[in-house]
């Protein structure tokens, strides 16, 4: 992620201060991926530190309100995070801790430690009170996350009603290689609640919205992230960066052979935002607000994007990614099918061959 950062400073013409002021810092339990992660800044010319330690009993940059971003793709549902290591930690206590509200009972019990139930809302708290008063960050969480309740709802609620959230973007499954989990990402900004924005959270459903790698495995392609940012730039009131987005599609249309590729690509954008400036699509963004009717609050603090945004009904109920794929999928049982049949067939032959002879 620091070297993409990196890259993405390059790609967009970043000036010489914030080339030579661009200043990575990351902590890695595992030391062999420790030193990877060292050689990759390495061979990038990234300038950076990792440091081998445990992010939950160890804070070795002092982080609380320090960073500008904060990037990350932490583990899911990670347990047995000992209670009494972070309950005074200053990094998870700006939010809360989550808690088993259930009492102990036995001296059995009473000898165990207490351990936190679920390590997810300590990384949400960990990277939230990381940021400066202006930090923005970005992190990939699971899907359980958003509805969680008992004490990682009362977290969420403290979240929410500060304005620290400022958008949720549902994934599709199957994107990434180790895990067939759905995730969400997470966005922060600290400077939210000095805006008029403060009391609403843009939701974007980008479910349906993939390019399918093989069976298993999904993927965004650079048009499709394009895209999906432009809804975000359009929120923020950016109109120039939607038409210089459809401009580069209007060239790639004109200079490049796929020009049914580039001609989705504009239809995409326009269908959706036919003035160029942001509006609510059914089945992929809302901007709902905190109070009010179907707010958040009356969603029970859900950050689930599928419950703001709704659902748009096609005739097929697919979009044209999912029916791709499903005709695929269906053309593979074809071909198995086919197969099987092919060899029962020569069995069958065989087997009358042996019966009555030539």
């Amino acid at each position: 992620m620091f070297v993409q950062a990196a890259r993405y400073m390059h790609n967009h013409n970043a000036n010489e201060e914030d080339l030579m002021n661009f200043r990575c810092y990351g902590v890695e339990k595992d030391p062999d991926t420790n030193k990877i992660a060292k050689m990759n800044l390495l061979l990038n010319n990234v300038r950076g530190e990792i440091t081998e330690a445990n992010s939950f009993y160890s804070d070795p940059y002092d982080a609380v309100g320090k960073f500008d971003y904060v990037m990350a793709n932490p583990p899911f549902n990670v347990d047995e995070v000992n209670y009494e290591r972070v309950k005074d930690d200053p990094r998870f206590n700006i939010y809360g801790i989550p808690r088993n509200k259930t009492k102990k009972s036995g001296k059995k019990d009473s000898d165990k430690k207490e351990t936190v139930p679920n390590a997810n809302y300590l990384w949400i708290a960990y990277f939230a009170s990381a940021l400066n008063q202006n930090g923005k960050a970005a992190l990939v969480m699971a899907n359980s996350a958003s509805d969680a309740a008992k004490s990682e709802l009362e977290i969420r609620i403290k979240m929410i009603e500060e304005g620290v959230i400022s958008q949720m973007v549902t994934l599709p499954s199957n994107m990434f290689n180790t895990v067939t989990l759905p995730a969400t990402l997470w966005f922060f900004d600290k400077n939210k609640p000095n805006t008029s924005k403060k009391d609403e959270i843009l939701f974007i459903d980008a479910r349906n919205v993939f390019t399918q790698v093989g069976k298993a495995h999904r993927k965004f392609s650079e048009e499709q992230i394009k895209n999906l940012g432009i809804i975000t730039r359009l929120y923020e009131g950016d109109t120039q960066a939607f038409q210089d987005l459809l401009n580069e599609y209007k060239a790639n249309l004109e200079t490049q052979d796929n020009k049914e590729y580039w001609q989705e690509q504009i239809d995409w954008l326009n269908e959706r935002f036919p003035d160029g400036v942001y509006q609510d699509i059914i089945g992929l963004c809302k901007v709902a607000k905190i109070d009010g009717e179907d707010g958040i609050k009356d969603q029970d603090y859900s950050l689930n994007a599928g419950r703001y945004v709704g659902v748009m009904i096609e005739d097929d109920g697919m979009t044209k990614e999912e029916f791709k794929y499903t005709m695929l999928s269906l053309n593979d049982e074809l071909s198995k099918l086919n197969e099987e049949a092919k060899q029962l067939e020569e069995q069958i032959a065989l087997n009358i061959k042996g019966l009555f002879g030539e």
